[in-house]
């Protein structure tokens, strides 16, 4: 590696940021946490072949949103059925006040979105910005946007 990480310290910074990129993918605990591991391994290969042509932070979401892509579409294949209220009401909280209601609202309008939608709007949620968004997702920035506003109108009809 040219670049001289701290592969534990790194992911320790990112904990947080993955753990959220791993829940707008799957909602069920075990599979979110299994997914966790999978997008960590992931981040540790990948780092040999960082080359800083974009924030260290951009390429691991970009990492994190494949593998969870990949994740998607492998538990699709695999037809499991997802219980989407009992999911939601699993999730973790942050906030155990009064807005905790709230944020399971959004979380549950959220899952509901298209994944592309989904994507997007976590990922402003997380401060990218959309010329950083589409380098992760491989669509130029016009394409952001749309999907933003398509997910901001979604999410206002829904909650």
């Amino acid at each position: 590696m040219t670049q001289s990480f701290n592969i534990e310290s790194l992911l320790t910074e990112y904990a947080p940021f993955l753990a959220r990129i791993a829940a707008t993918h799957e909602v069920n605990p075990s599979l979110r946490e299994d997914l966790l591991q999978d997008i960590s391994l992931a981040v540790w290969r990948a780092l040999e072949g960082y080359r800083q042509e974009a924030s260290i932070k951009t390429f691991i979401a970009r990492i994190a949103h494949n593998r969870g892509v990949d994740h998607v579409l492998r538990e699709t294949r695999r037809h499991e059925a997802i219980n989407d209220q009992q999911s939601i009401d699993e999730l973790p909280s942050h906030n155990t006040q009064a807005n905790n209601e709230r944020q399971l609202d959004f979380m549950s309008a959220l899952y509901r979105l298209p994944l592309g939608h989904r994507q997007v709007i976590t990922m402003q949620l997380e401060g990218l910005t959309q010329a950083e968004i589409g380098d992760v997702l491989g669509i130029n920035e016009t394409a952001v946007a749309k999907r933003a506003s398509r997910a901001r109108q979604q999410l206002e009809s829904l909650l």
